[in-house]
């Protein structure tokens, strides 16, 4: 195993699980699943597979937050947009997400 790239590997395991178990539909489970894999960046995986990380992050955050009349954010953007986009759709961005799962874990 690549060490440079177990802490990716292991936030996508968590991710998986949480995609897999938790409660509701798809674009409910990504929406709560965001916060165990937010703190990746397109630096934690090799070159091959950034396009595949940025491509799913800015599938979950299409959508601008939303704010109150103060300027606080009373919605992130990935929750608004979760709450805007097909069911079909956060399926399409969970399976890149197994995907990419899949493909770091075969490095």
């Amino acid at each position: 195993m690549i060490k440079r790239y177990s802490y990716a590997k292991e936030k996508l395991a968590v991710t998986i699980e949480a995609l897999a178990t938790d409660a509701g539909d798809v674009r409910t489970r990504l929406t709560n699943s965001f916060m165990l894999f937010h703190t990746l960046t397109e630096d934690d995986f090799p070159s091959e597979l950034q396009a595949d990380w940025k491509w799913i992050m800015k599938e979950l955050n299409r959508y601008e937050p939303r704010y109150n009349v103060k300027g606080e954010v009373i919605m992130g953007s990935v929750e608004n947009t979760m709450r805007k986009v097909k069911n079909s759709t956060g399926v399409k961005i969970a399976e890149k997400i197994f995907k990419l799962y899949i493909k770091i874990n075969e490095l």
